[in-house]
């Protein structure tokens, strides 16, 4: 079922309580951050906990101020496959989150608990349910992670970025909203000049919030590779993340190519406006910001965690919102004919635009906040 952000009937009291837990990746946490950022708009007096693990307290401080009430950081931990020393930490570890979420819930009483994927999601969330606090957990992917597979039967309502996400059970309540996105880049949007500059057919290459190495390769090899002509028409923005800054600049620079080669950038949807095609990986978080900027993309899914960036990329692929290839020895030739057919003539692009561009969801976060609205006063209203 798809759902609308219309406004209750009623508001919600001025100090509503909330905790919201996600892990570290930027996968995670910017939806999250998303999520807080649109119900403090919405409600401004609401106090709104963070609960991640200790990796990811480097994007919590590139946060701007007040998002969150406060923030906590679990310890990292993860459920392999194969037994080792760390699988005996979990033995004890596991339990003290849950009783130590048990103290907080109980401590702090919010009125609604948010998940956003990853085991640190999973003892809060569990917990909450079996305290009878509202749930609603948000999937960013087509197939979902462990955690969440676990947690989903469990959940007052389960939010789907992409349609038919592949759940192993049923939630109770499911609703398609799409990926929420953070206020500076939905703002980004509406600052795109509608006649951009004249400029060279600019490139952006990004493999996700820590670089991608395997990318990186694959990408830098391609374009080094065209023709003296082509290279002479194109401009590279390349996010190569801090293992690979050294070596992408250095490729680009032997090759003539006009180039910005940056670690990390936190200003995306300025780069977004700046650029013709994008060549990246399929996280949930960039499919759905090239989607709202409607930028054409080329898109080489990260091969490893499951594989399940493939199945981001074929959902929208089979919309024709982009085209795909594996990451493999036939990778690079594919990518680089791809790019001397839209130098030769950039025009092409646009119907990829045009449906990529039908695929955002720029509502996303508001549809998540009128669903948590709606279980706070369900809640409510069952205890009265």
């Amino acid at each position: 079922m798809d759902v609308h952000p219309e406004r209750s009937s009623r508001t919600l009291g001025p100090s509503k309580r909330l905790v919201v837990y996600a892990g570290p990746t930027g996968g995670h946490v910017f939806p999250a951050q998303s999520f807080a950022e649109s119900f403090r708009k919405r409600f401004p007096d609401s106090g709104i906990h963070f609960v991640t693990c200790h990796r990811a307290r480097p994007l919590v401080d590139k946060m701007p101020p007040g998002i969150f009430h406060t923030a906590a950081y679990f310890p990292e931990f993860g459920f392999s496959r194969v037994f080792s020393w760390r699988s005996l930490k979990l033995l004890w570890l596991v339990p003290y989150l849950f009783i130590q979420q048990f103290f907080f819930l109980k401590k702090f009483r919010p009125d609604l608990c948010v998940g956003f994927g990853s085991f640190v999601s999973y003892p809060g969330m569990m917990m909450a349910h079996w305290l009878g606090i509202p749930t609603l957990i948000h999937e960013q992917n087509k197939v979902p992670g462990k955690a969440t597979h676990w947690l989903a039967p469990h959940m007052d309502a389960v939010a789907e970025s992409f349609e038919e996400t592949r759940f192993l059970k049923k939630p109770k309540a499911l609703y398609t909203t799409g990926l929420p996105l953070r206020a500076f880049i939905l703002e980004g949007i509406s600052q795109k000049p509608a006649h951009p500059a004249p400029r060279p057919f600019t490139i952006l290459v990004v493999g996700g919030s820590q670089g991608a190495q395997g990318l990186n390769k694959i990408v830098t090899g391609a374009i080094t590779g065209l023709s003296d002509e082509e290279k002479a028409k194109i401009a590279v923005i390349h996010i190569a993340g801090k293992h690979d800054q050294n070596r992408v600049l250095e490729s680009y620079e032997r090759a003539s190519v006009p180039n910005e080669v940056h670690v990390f950038y936190s200003a995306m949807a300025e780069l977004f406006g700046r650029v013709d095609l994008a060549i990246t990986r399929a996280g949930a978080n960039t499919l759905f910001e090239l989607a709202a900027f409607g930028l054409p993309a080329l898109v080489i899914p990260y091969p490893h965690a499951g594989g399940h960036q493939r199945y981001n990329a074929e959902s929208f692929a089979e919309k024709g919102g982009l085209a795909f290839h594996e990451e493999d020895p036939a990778a690079k030739d594919w990518l680089a004919g791809h790019l001397k057919n839209y130098i030769e003539d950039p025009g092409q692009l646009s119907g990829f635009a045009e449906k990529i561009k039908a695929l955002a969801k720029p509502d996303a976060a508001s549809k998540l906040v009128k669903i948590a609205q709606d279980l706070i006063e369900s809640h409510e209203d069952h205890q009265r």
